[in-house]
């Protein structure tokens, strides 16, 4: 591969929205040139090599160029909130690449790109259809990936010298598996992290929050988690329940637990001077706490600004100061912190916000850094630190849930994909970003369940798009129902709880397949989710469906209205789970979709291990993993006369030769083409 070095001089002016999170990237460059550079050529394998450049005072960009060709595709990139999988022809910023541009945006304001919205989970690794992956080895703010007529990977020279990781292996599988060996293969995590979690974005009160619990349980749905979400605390972020808010945490907890249901708790890695602009509980008493410094405020344990003094900055939900992971005192200080919240019975955190674009240049780390070099490292240190304080306190059951992304957060917990509104075109964008996620290693992944922001930011998800986002959650790893208006399925009609509660039995049901697709991320760097470039599809930027573990194909439908959709299935042939008819892949094929359903074909000869509906009805509960009763359904002949699935426990379904058998002595249940 022929590589070139360019540099430019110039200087930077991008702007933060405070409001959206969103960053509207803008430079002042000077024509390219080549000017003087250090640059190395590292051969790491036959396969692997590392470009380094290094340029003179002067220079404010740096540029790695590769040559492009007319029919180049790509893919990864994080999370890409856009209507297309590939990216090529793009020019775009990581950390400044998400714009609502869908239905309800001003026109005024679609002629500027689009509302800016925070760039969630953006990782600078991209996959070309060309036979190589690259990967660029930074963290600082910048990142700029050109998919042109030609294609030019560059940083800014204050982030430090560019560095960038080509890989040739001969699939794309297998070059993402080289780059997560490098950063991190993601991890299987316990079986409640796959299962179905309720949220809102405010319990003004215990009892609202005691009321989604016993909703569910009136409604007979499954439920394994209640995620209590800013503001639980007496003030950003103390780690401190409320008492005007939740008087009795630990018997709330306590009972909870008792009935197979988690808690987690929301934070942000900020600790606030003032939090009257943020949420908070609509007490008297509430808002007096929320109007003090919060007392855990400790000016040595955070960020320095350009002066050596704690960062102050405004973020969304108040004015404070963000913790100083590098530092191992401030790191210790905020893990001990959680940990005491965590020994009241709380296994889970959800840790939102730490993406870079609230760290400045100048500001300082204790490690000697700068955030024009790692303002994108903190958000996995800071991820690090709280699945460290739920090893410490839950060790094997602690879960984390995070919003930030970038190199190795894949392998830290579950990742969520930020905040959408409530409209199809959110939800398609949001199906790409899940494919283009998974493309960058992601393979722990969830989202909101009928959006957060809402319709026009003003009302519920409606109902026709509430019921087809909680068919795509079903095949999403974690199934997470949050928003900020009322969207729990018994507040529309019977129908939609009917529908509802169907598909979150049936992604309880399918935690063990799930989680064996888990596994196999875990060695091999494959996702859960699997986007049609990794399994060798035809259309190598598949954006509207996707493989589910080894044997499922699954077609969310994205447009109001619609009652059938068409779709490429892969090579192979597989068997419609609806009505059993088999379909040879390779082509495309028009399913039926009525408002009840989800199309999804299962590979023909496959073995899908699933929960009895009965048993996992309230949810998953406390039932230890290798004690489970099992089904264990074969579609259609397989090849050979054989078919095996291996279980995370290590329990071992065989059907050979018109028998079955099992590994362990386990209550299995065999079916035949039935799910």
């Amino acid at each position: 591969m022929k590589l070139g070095v360019r540099t430019w001089a110039g200087t930077a002016r991008d702007e933060f929205i405070q409001l959206t999170e969103g960053v509207m990237a803008a430079e002042d460059l000077d024509d390219p040139v080549d000017g003087a550079v250090r640059s190395k050529v590292e051969r790491i394998s036959p396969h692997h090599e590392i470009v380094t450049v290094a340029a003179p005072a002067g220079v404010h960009r740096i540029g790695l160029v590769l040559p492009g060709h007319p029919q180049q595709q790509f893919i990864g990139l994080g999370a890409r909130h856009g209507l297309h999988v590939d990216q090529s022809g793009r020019s775009l910023q990581l950390g400044a690449d998400r714009a609502y541009t869908g239905p309800d945006c001003p026109p005024d304001m679609l002629e500027l790109g689009g509302i800016p919205q925070g760039d969630y989970a953006p990782v600078p690794w991209l996959l070309s259809s060309r036979g190589w992956g690259a990967w660029v080895e930074t963290e600082g703010h910048g990142a700029r990936f050109e998919l042109g007529d030609e294609v030019v990977l560059s940083t800014r020279r204050d982030a430090g010298p560019l560095k960038v990781h080509l890989f040739t292996h001969a699939t794309p599988h297998a070059r993402l598996r080289a780059f997560l060996k490098l950063t991190g293969l993601p991890p299987v995590l316990p079986e409640w992290a796959y299962g179905h979690w309720k949220s809102r974005d405010v319990y003004n009160h215990e009892t609202e929050a005691q009321a989604d619990f016993d909703g569910y349980r009136e409604h007979d749905l499954p439920l394994d988690a209640i995620v209590l979400d800013s503001p639980w605390a007496t003030q950003y972020n103390t780690w401190e329940f409320n008492p005007h808010q939740f008087p009795d945490a630990a018997g709330m907890i306590e009972r909870w637990r008792a009935d197979g249901v988690r808690t987690v708790v929301w934070v942000a890695p900020w600790v606030n001077l003032d939090s009257d602009d943020g949420q908070y509980p609509p007490d008297a008493e509430s808002a007096r706490l929320h109007r003090a410094p919060a007392p855990n405020y400790e000016p040595e344990m955070f960020v320095r600004d350009g002066e050596g003094e704690p960062l102050v900055a405004k973020w969304w939900m108040g004015t404070g100061s963000p913790v100083d992971f590098t530092s191992p005192r401030a790191e210790e200080w905020w893990r001990e912190q959680a940990k005491n919240v965590l020994k009241l019975g709380v296994q889970g955190i959800k840790a939102d916000d730490g993406e870079g674009w609230y760290i400045p240049d100048d500001a300082q780390f204790a490690d000697g850094t700068i955030g024009a070099q790692s303002a994108w490292g903190h958000g996995l240190k800071y991820r690090r630190s709280m699945q460290r304080a739920l090893d410490e306190v839950h060790p094997g059951e602690g879960v984390l849930f995070g919003r930030p992304g970038w190199t190795g957060q894949q392998a830290v917990g579950v990742t969520w994909g930020g905040d959408q509104p409530s409209d199809f075109w959110s939800l398609r964008t949001l199906v790409a970003a899940t494919l283009t996620a998974a493309a960058s290693g992601f393979s722990n992944w969830s989202h909101d369940v009928g959006g957060y922001l809402g319709e026009k930011l003003v009302a519920r998800c409606p109902k026709e798009l509430l019921l087809r986002w909680v068919q795509f959650g079903c095949f999403t790893p974690l199934m997470h129902a949050h928003g900020r208006f009322e969207q729990e399925a018994w507040t529309y009609d019977e129908e939609t709880l009917e529908v509802y509660r169907a598909h979150v039995l049936l992604h309880e049901r399918l935690v063990p397949y799930v989680r064996a697709a888990a596994a196999t991320a875990a060695r091999t760097g494959l996702p859960i989710v699997r986007p049609g470039a990794l399994i060798g599809h035809r259309d190598w930027a598949v954006a509207d469906a996707y493989g589910y573990g080894p044997a499922l194909w699954v077609a969310p439908v994205l447009e109001n209205g619609a009652r059938e959709v068409e779709v490429d299935l892969p090579k192979g042939d597989w068997i419609a789970t609806w009505d059993l008819s088999e379909h040879a892949g390779g082509g495309t094929v028009v399913a039926p979709a009525p408002l009840d359903r989800i199309p999804v074909w299962v590979r023909r000869g496959a073995i899908v291990v699933t929960y009895p509906a009965a048993h996992v009805a309230r949810g998953l509960g406390d039932t230890p993993e290798s004690e489970r009763p099992l089904e264990a359904t074969l579609w259609g002949e397989p090849p050979c006369g054989r078919a095996a699935a291996r279980l995370v426990d290590g329990t071992v379904v065989r059907f050979r030769r018109g028998q079955w058998s099992v590994s362990e002595d386990r209550e299995v249940h065999f079916l035949t083409r039935a799910m």
